[in-house]
């Protein structure tokens, strides 16, 4: 599977974490605001195009609620949203994606952009998508787990002073490396299917 529209819709998440990461809990209702804003975009925009993605509703849903209680629920609320925000809204994404292996696998709605239709009800579409979604579901929790340490350890409404080495680990380079990791093993995935049967992925075109 083609990663890249898949990264389209983790925009929202990457533009909310950027956001906390520089203003802290100043910022924590915005940032969820227009986090949600963007995916209520993003989500518009596949409606018209190709048809709701599941990530981009979750994104509405899971932003849209920071945002209302950041807005009005006061300090406590958006201190909240700035030390534990990004792991929160990364494990309900975590869980949206492993719900969909029991459904349709989230990402077959990406696969099947660059896939012909008739294949779309083939067993080895289906199996392999399902395999690929469980591994984005793992990866995306282990993230998720990796931000809750962070503003445990190295909270961002009480940041350490200096050089944050937990803030860099946690927030950046661990997310970044099993990004890279996801996307690899996607393509092996993807690959080994694609040897086995007509194109059943994007990259057999």
């Amino acid at each position: 599977m083609d990663s890249k529209k898949m990264f389209v819709s983790l925009i929202p998440w990457v533009l909310f974490s950027v956001l906390i990461n520089r203003r802290g809990a100043d910022a924590a209702a915005v940032a969820a605001l227009l986090a949600a804003a963007v995916s209520l975009v993003l989500l518009i925009k596949s409606m018209q195009e190709t048809g709701v993605k599941v990530l981009d509703v979750t994104g509405v849903a899971t932003f849209g609620a920071f945002a209302v209680v950041g807005f009005s629920g006061g300090s406590p609320a958006t201190n909240w949203i700035a030390d534990y925000g990004r792991g929160s809204a990364t494990l309900v994404l975590a869980a949206i994606m492993l719900g969909s292996v029991f459904t349709v696998p989230f990402t077959e709605q990406y696969a099947r952009e660059s896939v012909p239709r008739e294949y779309w009800t083939s067993p080895v579409f289906r199996s392999v998508n399902r395999k690929i979604s469980a591994m984005w579901a793992g990866v995306v929790a282990v993230m998720g787990v990796g931000h809750l340490l962070a503003g445990l350890l190295d909270p961002a409404t009480q940041p350490v002073p200096g050089f944050r080495p937990v803030d860099l680990i946690l927030n950046w380079v661990l997310p970044i490396g099993l990004i890279l990791f996801a996307v690899r093993q996607t393509r092996e995935l993807s690959t080994h299917a694609g040897g086995r049967t007509a194109p059943v992925t994007p990259e057999r075109r």
